[in-house]
């Protein structure tokens, strides 16, 4: 009988032990705000590596594809040589979206939150679209106060 107890308390104790994990991994994680400067940029989409490693040939929607995938971050070249890492506004979601992945290769224009620090500028992207506008055309509009960047 001492057995089948000692069996019973140690099947209690993983279950209480496995919906704790479950609890915690559902909770959302509470996000920073971001502080930087609205802006739109228009600009080739490309992966960072190619871009970098190549900076003579522009990269193909195939192989930046393939970068991206593979882990490297997107990147956005305006047309008077700025260079922007692309990062996804919430915590844990990617930057770039199976319908953002068939833009790779292409012009586009990007909104969202520009910052900079320590030689690295990034845009925390709020839409990326097929370009209309001239490349390399940037716009930054009037600061506002930082928010929270959760959907």
């Amino acid at each position: 009988m001492k057995r089948l107890t000692l069996q019973s308390a140690l099947v209690l104790a993983v279950l209480l032990v496995a919906a704790l994990a479950v609890s915690m991994a559902v909770q959302p994680e509470k996000q920073e705000p971001i502080k930087g400067e609205k802006i739109n940029v228009t600009g080739q989409l490309s992966c960072t590596f190619c871009t970098l490693a190549h900076p003579d040939k522009p990269c193909q929607k195939g192989c930046c594809t393939g970068c991206i995938k593979a882990g490297d971050p997107a990147l956005l070249t305006a047309a008077d040589g700025n260079m922007y890492i692309l990062l996804g506004n919430e915590i844990k979601k990617p930057v770039m979206t199976p319908e953002r992945m068939e833009m790779a290769g292409s012009k586009v224009t990007v909104k969202g939150l520009l910052v900079k620090g320590k030689g690295i500028q990034a845009i925390f992207v709020d839409s990326m679209d097929k370009a209309e506008a001239k490349a390399g055309e940037t716009k930054t509009e009037p600061k506002e106060e930082p928010k929270e960047h959760q959907h």
